[in-house]
């Protein structure tokens, strides 16, 4: 648990602070089971220490899991969340406000496309508390216990679920709507989908900041991620580079036709 205060703070600050409501984000790691399956053997396993390193086995899986908590602690290091519970192949983020929430969840994306890791996210807004986490040995078994909830983490995961595809940051209509009471000029851009998909109907823009360069590495980033995935996960990349065009203004369908 992270908590940060200033000597002295303002009202605004304090009345956050005292609130039961929390900006969350969920973040999954996409295709993880199936690579799982296609590389079973010698999974998180380590090679016998004598072993010569060039004949150790590969497992993308493995390595792909390696990288993603890479990344993910990395960012809650440098951005600090208040809580953050982090899982296999999967993690959420807890924030006081929306803006440090929306925030870190662009960093991530950023940073997993640049490293080639699809991620897609959800965030929520609402109550939240943090129970505790302990480790307990009953006889014969080991009991990792994680106790959290509220009505934040049900809403950041119901967005990240809400059956659009694609590498992208779904915005729960509770999340959007305390953004939208905040005043500040550094607030990402919210992307409006072109349909309602449940309680979601915007997601984040997560290139507002960046150049025409930068955007354009993250896009080669898709397409190459893209080559190396089988046909039947391909509509995740196109999904991706169609909300990417929508972030910077262009039409996905003119796009295609040109």
């Amino acid at each position: 648990m992270y908590l940060f205060l200033r000597p002295t703070m303002t009202c605004m600050e304090e009345n956050v602070m005292e609130s039961p409501y929390r900006a969350v984000v969920y973040l999954d790691l996409l295709g993880f089971a199936a690579l799982v399956e296609e590389n079973p053997q010698y999974f998180m396993a380590a090679p016998h220490p004598s072993s010569d390193p060039t004949t150790w086995p590969r497992n993308e899986a493995a390595q792909r899991l390696a990288v993603f908590h890479r990344i993910v602690d990395s960012r809650i290091s440098a951005e600090q969340p208040n809580h953050a519970m982090v899982f296999s192949d999967c993690a959420f983020g807890v924030f006081y406000t929306t803006p440090a929430c929306a925030d870190f969840a662009v960093s991530l994306m950023q940073e997993f496309l640049r490293a080639h890791i699809p991620i897609r996210m959800g965030l929520g807004y609402g109550t939240f508390d943090a129970g505790g986490t302990n480790t307990a040995f009953v006889r014969n078994s080991t009991v990792v216990r994680s106790m959290f909830g509220g009505t934040s983490v049900v809403r950041a995961v119901s967005a990240e679920s809400c059956g659009c595809k694609g590498m992208r940051i779904f915005i729960h209509d509770s999340f959007s709507a305390a953004y939208e009471k905040i005043r500040s000029e550094k607030k990402h851009q919210f992307v409006p989908l072109p349909a309602q998909f449940k309680s979601v109907s915007c997601e984040v823009n997560f290139v507002d900041r960046l150049d025409p360069e930068e955007i354009g590495q993250l896009a080669g980033s898709i397409q190459q991620m893209a080559r190396s995935v089988k046909a039947e996960s391909q509509h995740h990349y196109a999904e991706t580079l169609d909300a990417l065009s929508r972030m910077i203004g262009k039409d996905p369908e003119r796009n295609r036709e040109t």
